[in-house]
């Protein structure tokens, strides 16, 4: 349960996970944001810990790439795009591929790296 960089994941931080187009799937594709202590989904007031390509609200960007923010404040006008999370408690996503394509298998897809970042970099 680490970023890209190594770190342990806190709810504390800001991270986006840049999910690369053409996801491997025939159905749709879905990341979820547990707590690492409960095993369980996030919980937060926004009462969302899943985003993914069968979510209407999902923002694709134009190459077909889809960002996925977590963090404790959402990043301006990225708000269908992110996972609220819990300051001083850890997290860890799952990606589901719902019936996966070759591209899985033979790992010509890669998955998508969790990195630390600013939001607003990101700001719209």
């Amino acid at each position: 349960f680490h970023d890209k960089n190594g770190e342990p994941m806190k709810g504390d931080k800001s991270y986006v996970m840049k999910v690369e187009a053409n996801a491997p799937v025939k159905l749709f594709w879905a990341v979820t944001i547990y707590d690492t202590d409960t095993r369980g989904l996030v919980i937060t007031d926004q009462e969302k810990a899943e985003i993914g390509s069968a979510h209407e609200t999902t923002q694709v960007n134009e190459d077909g790439t889809t960002y996925i923010f977590v963090g404790p404040e959402a990043p301006k006008g990225w708000e269908s795009n992110w996972i609220k999370s819990v300051p001083g408690r850890g997290w860890f996503p799952y990606l589901r591929l719902y019936f996966p394509t070759e591209a899985y298998f033979d790992q010509s897809w890669k998955f998508p790296q969790i990195e630390p970042v600013d939001f607003a970099d990101f700001e719209k």
